[in-house]
């Protein structure tokens, strides 16, 4: 790992740990968590970049490049939140594949396994100088039931603090 790329990964595990810790209460309350975002309502806009770009106000392409790439590949991991269970890539295919022959019920099992349904929070992704950061986090707790945010944090002396939540959603 590069040092730019070791750099990330400092402020991503510290900007997604403060989060877990403020959103302990709400959004990310629930015992599980999903490995890629799931949870999340994507913006309704016609280039995300743009509109990523704007509210960070990047002007470096290259890094811009770099973070969308970082934020495609991420993936919650045990390390980075120890306390919760992680549902994969891998179950929710499986889930899906039980599902569509009868034999599963998602909500069922997720009554069962997940307090408070599952929740999921994107990587950040971070203006030039690591002190803004874009970050997507939700929840869902049934069928219809559920929410999540885009918010805008930014770091003020020495702690990640939500600056605007740019847009939210219920199901």
């Amino acid at each position: 790992m590069n040092k730019s790329a070791e750099y990330d990964a400092q402020k991503t595990t510290e900007l997604i740990t403060q989060i877990l810790k403020d959103e302990s209460s709400d959004y990310l309350s629930s015992t599980c968590i999903t490995e890629k975002p799931r949870a999340i309502s994507n913006p309704m806009v016609v280039d995300f970049d743009k509109y990523v770009k704007k509210y960070l106000e990047i002007k470096d392409t290259t890094h811009y490049n770099t973070q969308k790439r970082l934020y495609k590949k991420f993936k919650i991991t045990s390390e980075l939140v120890p306390n919760k269970n992680i549902l994969t890539q891998k179950q929710f295919k499986e889930f899906e594949k039980k599902s569509e022959k009868g034999e599963f019920r998602f909500w069922d099992w997720l009554d069962n396994n997940c307090k408070n349904g599952y929740c999921s929070i994107s990587k950040p992704i971070f203006n030039e100088t690591y002190d803004l950061a874009y970050v997507q986090i939700g929840t869902i707790c049934g069928g219809l039931c559920g929410g999540g945010e885009e918010r805008i944090y930014e770091f003020v002396n020495g702690k990640w603090i939500e600056k605007e939540s740019i847009s939210s959603w219920v199901s």
